[in-house]
């Protein structure tokens, strides 16, 4: 048996080396949706704190919303597209 096979035969160094990999190619699209969630939190409580100071209930936090979704999936879809596997 080899140093890095356990009981079961698996080899452990091929198994973290192919884990790494699944990572390494996932890393666009987990930074995309991250920035999508965080471009609609972030314009939405601009939104808020805009309603909060100006007594506008829901018009700038429904507003904050949309920006954020269409700032969230601008930069979605830049990222998909442009980063080649």
């Amino acid at each position: 048996m080899a140093d890095t096979e356990d009981r079961s035969g698996i080899d452990v160094g091929k198994s973290l080396d192919s884990f790494q990999k699944v990572i390494k190619q996932a890393a666009p699209a987990a930074s995309a949706s991250y920035g999508l969630v965080a471009s609609i939190l972030l314009f939405t409580f601009i939104g808020w704190y805009i309603d909060s100071n100006n007594d506008t209930s829901p018009f700038w936090v429904t507003v904050g919303i949309f920006i954020g979704i269409l700032v969230g999936f601008y930069h979605l879809i830049k990222t998909m597209n442009f980063k080649k596997y």
